[in-house]
């Protein structure tokens, strides 16, 4: 595949699906308790990085700045997606939850929406993408991992929706299930799985809430 366009993306809520564009930066950034910026964008907070001339990683100012993301928990703004470092080299690379590190590529994603709307998530370390386990998609409990990309593979489409609180939340168009922290933890190591709809469930959150 070729390397995609690095693009500055917004994230907004369009009836209520998650939708990716170019825009400028217009909130300013808040800080979580580990002093990560974050930037407000329709209600949901990301942690924005950016790559320096000399290639080194700082915060961006804002979404338009920004070359990639950090996607924090529900459960723990100061927690985020994290690609396990032992499995980072093949498909099948476990995604977790972890303290998040503005300097680690395997937490950083690129963001790109395809032509039927879904959004794909690209880790900026290995270069593959968050995908559902179609050997266990049709059950509670299905695997959340990193594979090489699939062309027309719904298992690695995202929709987004932004809950009333502010938080977003990402359904699996394969099987109409929630990308979920296991276990309702948000502890280090805890794994991404998808599971059905939890009314009020932070494990089903994502990002930091409302500004």
């Amino acid at each position: 595949m070729t390397k995609m366009k690095r693009l500055a993306v917004i994230i907004a809520a369009a009836a209520g699906v998650l939708t990716l564009a170019t825009a400028p930066a217009t909130a300013a950034p808040h800080s979580t308790g580990d002093g990560f910026k974050t930037v407000t964008v329709n209600g949901m907070k990301l942690i924005p990085v950016k790559r320096t001339s000399t290639g080194a990683r700082t915060q961006a100012a804002g979404v338009a700045e920004a070359d990639m993301f950090l996607i924090p928990s529900g459960l723990d703004a100061n927690k985020c997606w994290d690609a396990d470092l032992n499995s980072i080299n093949r498909n099948g690379t476990k995604m977790q939850v972890w303290d998040c590190n503005m300097d680690a590529d395997h937490q950083a994603f690129y963001i790109t929406q395809n032509p039927e709307g879904y959004t794909r998530f690209q880790n900026v370390a290995s270069g593959r993408y968050l995908d559902a386990d179609l050997n266990s998609i049709n059950k509670n409990g299905t695997i959340v991992q990193l594979w090489d990309f699939i062309a027309g593979a719904k298992n690695q489409w995202w929709g987004g929706t932004v809950n009333p609180e502010g938080y977003v939340r990402f359904q699996s168009p394969s099987s109409g299930r929630y990308l979920t922290a296991e276990g309702n933890s948000a502890s280090n190591g805890t794994r991404l799985q998808l599971w059905s709809f939890i009314a009020g469930g932070r494990s089903q959150w994502w990002g930091t809430g409302p500004a």
